[in-house]
């Protein structure tokens, strides 16, 4: 009997320790659920929180990338229109040099031609000159000499009356196909000593391609009265009319 009684006891505070220990963890597991739902609650505000911070980082990344882009165009477009403007002013120097060089090669040329002209006028004028020295009799040339020393002497010094001379001339070379006679050499002193206004040597030269007439030097001034000048006057009027 003490027996079956005590075993009841024992069951009686056996079943009171289970019943409080599932109470006990009743109420844990209670805890630990509140617990982890507050952590979860906390966690998926927290995960929310980073969401939207991840989404306005998303939003400033768009706008950065957005901005980076329109000014990477800017600059762009800028670094064209300075290349398009650069190679507009290269193009227009080229052009504006090119041109020069045409000009300037033009001008080359035109010289280049003016002066072949001249040589080929000086040599023809040369050769007229050396025709007619050797192809005309000797009386001839002599005698238009003379006919052209008197007109010179008579007509040919107003020119020299208009021009301011030197001061201190005190020689005049005189350069003549044939020599002067006497009566040309006084007439040329005295027309020339009019003009000079005082008394002067003269020194003569002959010169057969001259032609026919003379060259008067008094100092730096030269007056070529020389049919060889004048054939060399008659060639560039000629010429000056055909380039008219």
């Amino acid at each position: 009997m003490l027996i079956f009684s005590l075993a009841f006891l024992q069951a009686i505070i056996f079943v009171g320790m289970i019943l409080m220990l599932r109470r006990i963890m009743n109420k844990n597991v209670i805890s630990a659920t509140r617990h982890l739902d507050e952590l979860s609650q906390e966690y998926a505000k927290k995960e929310q929180e980073l969401n939207r911070q991840l989404q306005e980082a998303n939003q400033k990344s768009q706008e950065l990338l957005k901005q980076a882009q329109e000014e990477a165009q800017k600059l762009k477009d800028k670094i064209i229109k300075e290349a398009q403007d650069e190679k507009e002013n290269i193009i227009k120097q080229a052009r504006a040099q090119s041109e020069e060089i045409i000009q300037q090669a033009d001008k080359s040329r035109q010289a280049l031609l003016r002066e072949i002209e001249e040589r080929i006028t000086k040599t023809a004028v040369d050769k007229a000159c050396e025709l007619i020295q050797y192809t005309l009799p000797e009386q001839f040339k002599r005698d238009a000499h003379d006919q052209w020393v008197e007109e010179l002497i008579e007509h040919g010094f107003g020119q020299i009356e208009r021009l301011h001379l030197p001061q201190d001339i005190s020689e005049i070379k005189i350069t003549s196909a044939f020599a002067l006679n006497e009566q040309q050499r006084k007439l040329l002193s005295k027309k020339i000593g009019d003009v000079l206004g005082r008394e002067f040597t003269i020194k003569e030269e002959i010169e057969p391609k001259v032609v026919a007439g003379l060259v008067i030097h008094i100092g730096s001034l030269v007056l070529d009265g020389s049919l060889r000048n004048k054939i060399q006057q008659q060639a560039k009027t000629l010429k000056t009319q055909n380039n008219e």
